[in-house]
């Protein structure tokens, strides 16, 4: 007969009146890899960071296949969301605090994690934000610590996947960390940021053409009536 035993420190940081998560840290070991998981926004306050929710409950249950004995997560957005967010509630993006941990001396030890998922792929500004980050990686030299989770049967085009869809469709398989292609990745946000750009920029050069023909239409009619007025001696003002 054996005892198991495992021992977890946590640390969190956030604001005072509990708003805002900027990271939840856990280590339960000395001796292993240490990991940045780099997800969308914490469901999590500083007060409560012992509580797991459902995400940091599946990586938790599958560390052991990554070897880690260490995971700090971290988030796009600090603000801490309950429910399924609006838009408006993702305002204070965690740039500024993750380049802090991108500028530790022990970094390159670590595997860095990009666990954002899909949601909102449509939205600008995490589109901004993920590309701002990407960068910063990229400039770093930090492009062989970058990696994302994948499972035997997931599609190859799925990456960057978030925890929750891996624990909820994976959740016995071996989970494995794989190389994240920072620099398509890279490009192709950028590329379909300047596709929108141009998109809306087109939008609003036909709205305005519309609306000059419309205006062009009105002032022909409007001649059209003075004309007329003069020929039947009718003054135009009333």
């Amino acid at each position: 007969m054996i005892t198991g035993e495992v021992n977890m420190n946590i640390w969190a940081v956030g604001t005072d009146d509990g708003k805002s998560t900027y990271e939840i840290r856990r280590k339960w070991g000395e001796e292993g890899k240490k990991a940045l998981v780099i997800e969308l926004y914490p469901t999590i306050s500083v007060e409560n960071c012992g509580v797991l929710d459902v995400s940091t409950m599946h990586l938790i249950n599958h560390v052991n296949d990554f070897g880690w004995k260490e995971m700090r997560i971290v988030n796009l957005y600090a603000n801490v969301i309950t429910k399924k967010p609006s838009v408006s509630e993702l305002q204070e993006n965690s740039l500024a605090y993750i380049e802090e941990i991108l500028e530790e001396e022990d970094i390159k030890a670590y595997d860095i994690v990009i666990a954002w998922g899909n949601s909102l792929l449509t939205h600008k500004g995490t589109t901004n934000v993920k590309i701002d980050l990407l960068s910063m990686l990229e400039e770093k030299g930090l492009d062989k610590n970058v990696k994302c989770i994948s499972v035997e049967g997931i599609s190859m085009k799925s990456i960057g996947v978030h925890p929750l869809y891996l624990g909820l469709h994976y959740p016995r398989e071996k989970w494995n960390l794989i190389d994240y292609p920072l620099k398509e990745s890279l490009s192709a946000l950028v590329q379909n940021e300047k596709q929108d750009k141009a998109e809306k920029e087109k939008k609003v050069t036909n709205t305005a053409k519309k609306k000059g023909k419309a205006e062009k239409h009105e002032h022909k009619n409007q001649d059209v009536g003075s004309v007329e007025n003069v020929k039947t001696g009718q003054s135009v003002v009333d």
